[in-house]
């Protein structure tokens, strides 16, 4: 029998974004491996305690980092679509189905004005990484580095004579 769906998803499900990441993904085994609790402490000093708006958690702001490191995502807009889009990413961070990502600008503006002058980030990352391998995450064997190729304007003498062998 012919059968066309309307499209139309209008029913309520009893669900929780736990219930959305699968047990065995790897975000988990790091949230259970690393506690990011000591960021609090190591940002303390560039935050005010009794005035101005309220913050973005830094621990979700260092995780957000943390998510476009692991899985190359290059930009933080792009972060934040995948953040958007991924269930295991908002688990990861602690940010549930019906709340908002924090928004790639309000990241990019604390990484660049906040924090900069600062060797804090590369500071939190070796403390998460150093985590990571203490709890067999990771094992430091394998260096991977990422180059961008730029062409250039020079050429050889036998390209200047139109001899390209």
């Amino acid at each position: 029998m012919f059968t066309e769906r309307n499209g139309i998803q209008g029913k309520f499900h009893c669900i929780t974004i736990e219930d959305l990441v699968p047990q065995d993904h790897f975000l988990r085994d790091l949230d259970a491996a690393v506690d990011f609790s000591f960021i609090y402490d190591e940002v303390r000093e560039y935050y005010c305690a009794n005035n101005g708006r309220p913050g973005i958690d830094p621990v979700v702001m260092v995780k957000y980092l943390l998510l476009g490191y692991i899985y190359n995502i290059p930009s933080e807009r792009q972060i934040e679509e995948h953040c958007q889009e991924r269930n295991p990413f908002r688990w990861f961070l602690g940010i549930d189905l019906d709340e908002r990502v924090p928004d790639h600008s309000t990241i990019s503006q604390l990484r660049r004005r906040k924090f900069n002058g600062t060797d804090l980030f590369r500071n939190l990352f070796e403390r998460v990484l150093a985590l990571c391998i203490e709890k067999g995450l990771a094992d430091g064997k394998l260096i991977v580095t990422d180059s961008t190729h730029v062409k250039a304007k020079a050429f050889s003498e036998t390209e200047k004579k139109g001899l390209v062998l």
